[in-house]
């Protein structure tokens, strides 16, 4: 086969990188950025065109450069660290949290749809049943999900966001008023992009998008990292788009709907350009972001622990015992299992970005790369370890001393921790390799 793709096998696969990191989340909180940043939209956007656009895509950079997450994680840590951080990190953005909540956000669409305000435990049951076999199918072989994906997902999402976005600029419901937070538009739009998650997403993301870029496709070595790029390229341009049209939507809704945000705000929206046909649409859309996001979670989870084990269970397997946790979870109390599992995401998230950013910028660099990866999961173990002792009710008093790091009170103390990690890592390597010689 080629070791080429044409223009529009490209698109389509780039439309399948956006349709992944645009469901749930990602559809929902841009109209919220717009409605709060009001006139400041502009300067908010750049913030979150860095933290939720420009670092994703360099995950993806990341994994061309350096393989997997499972392959990157073990190059930078030792193994037991490795073995920790990557499997925290694809379980709780896969079967304890994201996945789930995708599920959930689906089935309040189903319930708006039908216009439920509640239904029995059977409708839930069943409802869950086909969900799961819904996304099972798109995931049963995993060469084709990328192209599932394009093919029978991504024209709802694309038609839905340029409906609204085209509806609401031509007639706008109002003027942009001031902002209404008091934090730097730039800082807010920076911390609300960092709080997307999609850079961790991403580098779960990238194995399904290798995977049909190498078995469906017939890309191999080279052209097959640099399609990686490109075709990541292509879906955060599309999501960039998004979140910039989105946020002016949100923007052009002035003082009305200001008790209401994320999926309660843009369903309001929408039913005051186009009525009640358009309720039905934005749950139909909604329904549909959702199932894209579950998809590409649960297929990354699925491959990392396939590679974790080489190959002694297959991808399959994995996949069906991910979708079974998930919709036990969603089951049995979706609420109390987000509350639980949120401090792991304080846990990952550091650590992600930091190994991202050495691999993009600084790859050479690996000593600095381990030791700034290593200091910023043990600030996110602390992290996570005051965040379950908040849950419970005992808190311990280091861990007030977090607020006192620059960045502390915003979630970002574990700047400082990875730059002396990084210092100490660098000699650390430096020294080893002069006693070598």
């Amino acid at each position: 086969m080629s070791n080429r793709l044409n223009f529009l096998v490209a698109a389509a696969i780039g439309g399948s990188v956006f349709a992944m990191h645009f469901g749930g989340s990602c559809m929902l909180w841009p109209v919220t950025w717009g409605q709060q940043s009001g006139t400041d939209v502009f300067t908010a956007y750049l913030g979150i065109l860095i933290s939720a656009i420009i670092f994703p895509w360099l995950a993806y950079l990341a994994v061309a450069r350096e393989g997997t997450l499972y392959k990157i994680a073990g190059r930078s840590f030792n193994r037991s660290l490795a073995l920790i951080f990557g499997g925290l990190t694809v379980i709780v953005l896969g079967p304890l949290f994201a996945i789930p909540r995708m599920s959930a956000a689906s089935w309040d669409a189903i319930c708006q749809i039908l216009g439920l305000q509640s239904a029995p435990f059977a409708a839930v049951l069943i409802f869950t049943l086909a969900y799961y076999a819904a996304v099972y199918w798109f995931l049963f072989q995993r060469s084709r999900v990328i192209d599932k994906i394009a093919r029978y997902l991504l024209p709802v999402l694309i038609l839905t966001v340029v409906a609204v976005v085209t509806r609401s600029l031509i007639s706008p419901l109002a003027e942009p008023v001031s902002r209404v937070y008091a934090a730097h538009p730039f800082s807010y739009g920076f911390l609300n992009g960092y709080q997307t998650m999609d850079l961790p997403a991403a580098l779960m993301f990238a194995t399904l998008v290798i995977a049909g870029l190498s078995e469906s496709h017939g890309l191999h070595g080279k052209a097959l990292n640099h399609y990686l790029i490109i075709t990541a390229g292509i879906g955060f341009i599309l999501l960039a788009g998004s979140h910039f049209t989105q946020m002016l939507v949100g923007a052009s809704t002035g003082e009305l709907f200001t008790d209401i945000s994320y999926a309660k705000l843009y369903a309001a929206i929408i039913l005051e350009l186009w009525g009640s046909v358009g309720g039905v649409i934005f749950n139909i859309a909604l329904l549909f972001a959702a199932l894209t996001s579950a998809v590409g979670l649960a297929g990354g989870t699925a491959a990392y622990f396939e590679e974790a084990t080489a190959g002694k269970l297959p991808y399959r397997a994995f996949a069906l015992a991910v979708l079974a946790l998930s919709a036990l979870v969603s089951l049995v109390g979706l609420e109390e299992i987000i509350r639980l599992t949120a401090p792991i995401l304080d846990m990952v998230y550091p650590p992600s970005i930091v190994l991202v950013l050495f691999i993009a910028f600084v790859p050479a660099l690996r000593g600095a790369r381990s030791g700034a990866a290593v200091a910023a999961f043990l600030w996110g173990l602390l992290e996570g370890f005051c965040g379950y002792t908040a849950i419970i009710g005992a808190g311990f008093d280091f861990c007030s001393l977090r607020s006192f790091l620059p960045g502390g009170e915003a979630g970002f103390g574990w700047l400082l921790m990875a730059l002396a990690g990084a210092l100490i890592g660098h000699f650390w390597e430096k020294q080893k390799l002069e006693s070598a010689v």
